[in-house]
């Protein structure tokens, strides 16, 4: 657009370098504290790991020398390389983005201080969700208690399993991240899980309901029957069915998880066995 008057044309002269100014400022914006990986010394470093988006590296120098920083990735690619001049004191460069590629990548950190040169590895891997909670897939909580809950509890036929295992898949928001193994042997219980993905179990729950009224109070304060442990038999004190909720709490690397296929069959099997569960139930209530 052309400007025509007077006035407007001054006003453009005094604002296109304050306008020139701010795009630089934004431009040359560090990253944020929390997500810079900062190498103290250059000199002693060795291989480290980081989930961090940004590399800075330091290093004490002996008098005034030209410092030179060169970043490679995995397969020799330069990613970063500025010859910073004559540095005395101690360097430290700037922010450098770290490209990440899957769930990592790792990068040859090449620093020359004169005739001094030191060379480590740096891996940067991707940021991993803490205190997921993650549930043994079943029959959804919800349809038991009549409450919101986004867990699930498995439906057992205790003599059905005698022997055996049930294997369900541990889920996540829509993602699968492992198994949970449900062993029944002479009568008892035995929960083991297995993760598939890059993660750590932090914290992990089983709750068993041996009948349809101690099932309904299941993922409350007001729940009555066991709570346990993994890989701690459970007495099933002769109940033909369970209610079994498995509640974990785990850190993942999210690259790594596997989108979750509901298993309309078994589904559909688990709410037959809720419905035996409160037959049985009902019938012993009443004698």
């Amino acid at each position: 657009m052309w400007l025509n008057n007077p006035r407007e044309v001054i006003l453009m002269r005094i604002l296109r370098p304050l306008l020139l100014l701010l795009v630089m400022v934004l431009l040359a914006a560090p990253a944020l504290a929390e997500d810079v990986c900062v190498v103290k010394n250059a000199a002693t470093a060795s291989s480290l790991s980081t989930d961090c988006s940004y590399l800075r590296v330091r290093c004490p120098l002996d008098g005034s020398v030209p410092v030179t920083l060169t970043i490679r990735d995995s397969w020799g690619y330069l990613l970063y390389q500025r010859d910073y001049g004559l540095c005395s004191g101690e360097f430290c460069s700037e922010d450098v983005y770290l490209r990440l590629d899957g769930s990592s990548v790792t990068y040859t950190v090449s620093l020359s201080c004169g005739s001094d040169a030191y060379q480590f590895r740096v891996t940067r891997t991707a940021p991993r969700l803490t205190d997921t909670g993650v549930t043994a897939n079943g029959m959804p909580l919800s349809e038991i208690t009549g409450r919101r809950d986004n867990k699930a509890a498995v439906l057992m036929d205790v003599y059905a399993l005698e022997g055996s295992t049930l294997t369900v898949p541990l889920t996540s928001n829509g993602m699968q991240l492992g198994y949970a193994n449900l062993t029944v042997e002479d009568g008892q219980l035995t929960v083991s899980a297995v993760l598939t993905v890059d993660g750590t179990i932090e914290k992990a729950t089983v709750y068993v309901a041996r009948d349809a009224v101690t099932a309904a109070t299941l993922g409350t304060n007001r729940f009555t029957g066991t709570k346990a442990k993994l890989n701690r038999a459970i007495d099933l004190h002769g109940s033909p069915y369970a209610a079994v909720v498995v509640q974990l709490t785990v850190s993942y690397d999210e690259t790594t998880a596997q989108p979750f296929q509901e298993d309309s069959h078994f589904l559909k099997e688990q709410r037959e066995l809720w419905e035996m569960m409160m037959l049985t139930t009902a019938n012993e209530a009443v004698g």
